[in-house]
């Protein structure tokens, strides 16, 4: 049995793009996590309780680390990276920028977040959740962790998501689960929504999410697609099964992926 840990970054109302991003891997893989992940919160020259680790703050300085100097945090840092890395836990990330997003049509957008259509009646039975590109990122990553199953296994998947969309996320889950014709589910296990303040799996994802998220703004700004990670960021990429593994998807990668969808490329006028 695979076990998936992922979080999301840029949610937010203002974000310029949006990613899902986490680890997957057995349960040994896990345990090694868990433990290397406490023993670095421990460590006397840090000292973090485990409620108290948020990535955002841990990167910039903020709140529970506030007063650290740079030297401190990028040595903790650097510490929670090689504990990724030592336990053997695989990366899984995908992401899109929010304008792009919003540049497809309304039945576009419904089809990329899980709206059921219905061909014979030529329109859609459900809404899908149009305004929020979080869940296409979120479909990308049930894919690829599904993929990476074994034929004997299935995947659990565990998600630090903000609880306003775990709703639609867990509905979502299982429509796909039941509309195997569209998404290798056969290989899908249970979806879960634990507290990342209780769970070393869902931190190790919430950084590995930020720092990607930071990453990809990065690439935006400057028009620079190849700019590589940072140093923190290539070291928790280190067990990657495959580069498609992790990616940053554009508008036209996102076209390219539809272009066999009869309905959308035939332009769709009810139901909308």
């Amino acid at each position: 049995m695979l076990q998936a840990y992922l979080d999301e970054s840029g949610i937010h109302a203002d974000a310029e793009v949006c990613i899902v991003a986490g680890y997957f891997g057995k349960k040994g893989p896990w345990r090694r996590l868990e433990s290397g992940w406490k023993a670095v919160l421990r460590n006397r020259d840090f000292d973090v309780p485990l409620d108290k680790f948020r990535a955002k703050d841990a990167v910039k300085g903020t709140d529970y680390f506030y007063g650290w100097g740079d030297d401190r945090r990028e040595t903790f840092l650097g510490a929670l990276g090689k504990a990724i890395a030592d336990s053997g836990v695989h990366p899984v990330c995908y992401g899109l920028i929010v304008s792009e997003f919003f540049n497809f049509s309304l039945a576009e957008r419904r089809f990329l977040t899980g709206a059921t259509w219905n061909a014979e009646q030529r329109r859609f039975l459900s809404s899908g959740s149009p305004n929020r590109p979080y869940f296409v990122a979120f479909t990308e990553c049930l894919k690829i962790v599904s993929l990476r199953a074994s034929v004997v296994s299935k995947a659990d998947f565990y998600f630090g998501t903000d609880r306003a969309v775990a709703k639609y996320a867990e509905s979502l889950f299982r429509y796909l689960k039941w509309r195997s014709r569209i998404i290798t589910t056969d290989k899908f296990g249970r979806i879960a929504f634990p507290y990342a303040s209780e769970t070393p799996a869902l931190q190790a994802a919430d950084l590995f999410s930020y720092l990607s998220y930071r990453h990809m703004i990065e690439r935006r700004q400057t028009g620079d697609w190849k700019t590589p990670p940072s140093r923190l960021l290539l070291s928790m990429l280190q067990n990657r099964k495959d580069p498609g593994d992790t990616s940053f998807r554009t508008e036209q990668h996102m076209r390219a992926m539809m272009a066999h969808v009869p309905l959308l490329a035939q332009g769709t006028a009810g139901g909308m």
